[in-house]
């Protein structure tokens, strides 16, 4: 009996620590990270505050602030060609069976037509975040033209070759209009994965324990910059 229960308690314990995640929120408030980097005709990332004016492909297109606080992300589609995608984070060390989670919020103006936005996944080496191996998908949902929207997915990593997940923002231009470039706007990022993967974020760099990575950015004067959190499901 005894020994049933110390096998009962192993296995009670191997389900918990295998359900731990890590929860990681970036807004861009340490006014330096932008992406960690981008495929297609993605130009000018740069982490902007403020009243923000840029092109919609056709006339002037404007955001007058960040979605909370008070930085945020600016990426444009420069010329205009393809589908950009701007990597936001790059999660590794993934386990099949694992999930990862992310949202971020996006600023459209245009309901029911570009330009807009959508949250997507590949996979890659997780050596190398410009290696990719496939497709990871997402879901059909674009930014709806209301101001600040959020779009969000979950993945079920498949295992396979490879060990890395790299989270997208697609950017989705008008095909035709006198300016041969888009501006879109990106803010308060949220990635949540297995306790055992690491995640890098915009600003490139790894999440380490709560204790050290508070440390590190009272060296940097970045305190208060990034929240990160543990649950257990």
């Amino acid at each position: 009996m005894f020994i049933k229960t110390l096998i009962a308690a192993g296995v009670a314990l191997a389900t918990s620590q295998a359900h731990a995640l890590q929860t990681l929120d970036y807004g861009w408030e340490d006014g330096v990270g932008t992406i960690l980097g981008s495929f297609g005709n993605l130009a000018d990332a740069t982490n902007v505050s403020g009243s923000q004016s840029g092109s919609d492909g056709a006339g002037s297109y404007s955001v007058s602030g960040a979605r909370s606080g008070s930085r945020f992300l600016h990426v444009a589609e420069a010329p205009l060609g393809g589908t950009p995608q701007a990597y936001l984070a790059f999660i590794t060390g993934l386990q099949a069976g694992d999930q990862v989670s992310a949202s971020f919020w996006g600023y459209d103006s245009s309901a029911g037509t570009n330009p807009s936005l959508r949250i997507w996944g590949h996979y890659a080496d997780g050596a190398d975040i410009n290696s990719y191996v496939k497709s990871a998908g997402s879901s059909n949902t674009y930014t709806d033209g209301s101001g600040w929207s959020q779009l969000s997915n979950t993945w079920t990593f498949d295992g396979g070759a490879t060990d890395g997940l790299v989270i997208e923002a697609r950017l989705y231009s008008m095909t035709s209009g006198g300016n041969n470039r888009t501006d879109f706007w990106i803010d308060d990022l949220r990635i949540s994965a297995p306790d055992h993967a690491t995640i890098q974020f915009a600003a490139a760099l790894p999440v380490p324990e709560p204790e050290s990575y508070a440390l590190m950015l009272a060296g940097l004067g970045m305190m208060g910059c990034i929240a990160r959190r543990r649950s257990r499901r």
